[in-house]
């Protein structure tokens, strides 16, 4: 079943994301990230940070939950969908102690040899509204019954 383009431009509600010391330091350490900034409050102060910051691609954390939202919506599976493009924009670090909202917006959506492409668009901000990152992904959705091949 192919995704109605019509779907294009829909917004999902917010999504709330608390940032810890703790999750910063695993994420840290599931990729190898040997920053002391993600990990020493003293060595982020010393470079001007309020808290340890997190890893670059930590906001894709916060983003999976506006996937979720979609996937849902959409009637599709994880089994089905193949992450082909991803880019982050960071307005700042993210760091411990943010309450992050991540609003997520399916951009586009357009058919290439019998499957999907969508673009999301993911626009994480504090709780006080200030933005910290825009998460923008494209996605290839494969038909329904193709995810077992």
């Amino acid at each position: 079943m192919a995704i109605d383009a019509s779907v294009a431009g829909r917004v999902y509600p917010p999504q709330a994301y608390e940032v810890s010391r703790e999750k910063i330091g695993e994420f840290a350490d599931a990729i190898g990230e040997s920053s002391p900034l993600s990990r020493d409050l003293a060595a982020a102060a010393e470079h001007g940070f309020l808290d340890v910051i997190a890893p670059p691609t930590f906001a894709m954390l916060p983003v999976l939950r506006g996937f979720d939202q979609l996937v849902t919506d959409l009637g599709v599976t994880y089994a089905q969908l193949i992450h082909v493009n991803q880019r982050f924009v960071h307005v700042r670090p993210i760091r411990a102690g943010d309450q992050l909202m991540t609003t997520t917006t399916l951009d586009t959506v357009r058919s290439a040899a019998g499957n999907d492409l969508i673009t999301i668009r993911c626009e994480i901000a504090a709780e006080s509204g200030e933005p910290v990152c825009t998460a923008t992904s494209t996605l290839l959705v494969r038909p329904s019954g193709a995810a077992d091949d």
